[in-house]
């Protein structure tokens, strides 16, 4: 009787496990062909396009743009995307990165050559809550320690790139 009571308690606890499923962020990067640096999401951003969405997954189209501020160095071409979509999907990363040529023609890009940056938020000019995220991809720098550090040069852009946005878009004090 107690063998029977064992393997109904360990039914029920994998039974259990099954239905916590964890969640996962499913997006899709397309990325302009040959781009290497940082890349903002901004959510929540009033009069710009809702994400699309590819099977299970969620697109996100990213420009390349100049900061003026950065002119006349390595590091002055970032990505960026703006949507309506309230908010980001958190969990485990599961994304896919790819780039785009003028045709649209995609190419997966190895995940050694992407690192995963911060995520925020702040409250914006009209009141809305706007969330970021951030990531950095390259295609010379490939390897663990990029994936795990990202370059610093990108990182300096970050900073440059974020107070711009912050200064454009957050509620003036």
């Amino acid at each position: 009787m107690k063998k029977y009571i064992m393997v109904a308690i360990s039914i029920l606890f994998l039974a259990g496990c099954s239905f916590n499923k964890q969640e996962t962020t499913n997006n899709i990067f397309l990325i302009p062909e040959g781009f290497e640096g940082s890349i903002f999401t901004f959510y929540n951003m009033p009069d710009e396009p809702a994400l699309k969405k590819e099977d299970d997954y969620t697109v996100i189209p990213v420009k390349e743009k100049t900061l003026d501020v950065l002119k006349d160095t390595e590091i002055s071409q970032y990505g960026v995307s703006f949507t309506s979509t309230k908010d980001m999907i958190y969990g485990v990363v599961n994304d896919k990165y790819y780039y785009v040529d003028k045709n649209g023609k995609r190419k997966e890009i190895n995940d050694q050559c992407i690192s995963l940056g911060s995520n925020g938020g702040f409250t914006g000019r009209n009141g809305e809550d706007i969330k970021y995220s951030v990531i950095q991809v390259t295609s010379s720098s490939c390897g663990p320690s990029f994936k795990e550090n990202g370059r610093n040069d990108f990182n300096a852009q970050v900073n440059h790139v974020g107070k711009y946005y912050f200064q454009k878009l957050a509620i003036k004090k």
